[in-house]
């Protein structure tokens, strides 16, 4: 067991004042799992009206709202987590969605038959998932803001370039064509920067994480917030207004062992 002190700070910025400003946060660690939250905190601006619940694939979401006239938003999850060896067991088994491939994670036949290399099918489900995370990432370059979020798999397969959203959606493409179920996750990673994304794979018993992005199996140093099918389904935070302000956002994660 090990325990982490999480930090994370968005500050989002307006150009002139908006109104009926609406977001959806998913923040805050996954309960249970292989974590157990110590302590947490939510610290955001008081004029914004809170009402916390679940997503429909049981992540922890926090809707805010404020109909004033405001010119930024700041607000901060930060707390303690105990941490076991990545590991998410599931007794109920699967969500036969995370074996469909989405507009994100599609794939073209050749592009999928070169990636796996003939391992559908072939060894164990977190073998497979492995090399197939190797060959993601020595295929890709890190090129920050080369892509967005609509960026799709196949149109990262043209320039192989991307960030860790589009090496995670190349990783469950690669899965899923091979009879995995894979699905994208969000969180943090140990050290200092923004928010991370890797892939959960299941093994016909417990979902586990790889960091394609970093070529690893994930054992500690990864805090989740939440999961999905693809990216779409599970942004740390998303928001509307009304205004034609321009928008800038500041984001900042510390995770850290103590």
């Amino acid at each position: 067991m090990k325990r982490y002190i999480y930090n994370y700070q968005t500050i989002v910025s307006f150009s002139e004042p908006v109104v009926n400003h609406a977001v959806l946060l998913r923040c805050q660690p996954v309960v249970g799992a292989y974590m157990t939250i110590d302590e947490e905190h939510l610290i955001i601006s008081p004029e914004f009206r809170l009402t916390r619940g679940v997503d429909q694939l049981g992540n922890r979401i926090i809707y805010g709202s404020q109909r004033e006239g405001h010119l930024s938003l700041a607000y901060v999850s930060a707390g303690i987590v105990s941490m076991s060896p990545y590991l998410i067991r599931s007794e109920r088994g699967f969500n036969p969605v995370y074996l469909v491939q989405t507009r994100l994670t599609e794939l073209d036949a050749d592009a999928t038959g070169t990636a796996t290399e003939g391992d559908a099918g072939r060894g164990h489900a977190s073998d497979v998932a492995q090399k197939i995370c190797h060959r993601v990432y020595a295929m890709m370059t890190y090129v920050p803001f080369s892509t967005d979020v609509e960026t799709t798999a196949a149109q990262v397969m043209q320039t192989l370039q991307g960030v860790c959203q589009d090496y995670a959606h190349l990783m469950i493409g690669y899965c899923r064509a091979s009879g995995i179920p894979a699905r994208y996750v969000c969180g943090f990673m140990e050290g200092t920067g923004e928010t991370h994304a890797w892939v959960e794979v299941y093994d016909g018993y417990s979902w586990i994480g790889f960091d394609p992005t970093n070529d690893c199996r994930i054992i500690y140093g990864y805090v989740k917030l939440a999961h999905g099918r693809d990216a779409s389904d599970c942004p740390v935070s998303r928001g509307i207004y009304g205004g034609q302000a321009l928008q800038q956002t500041q984001i900042s994660v510390t995770l850290k062992e103590i």
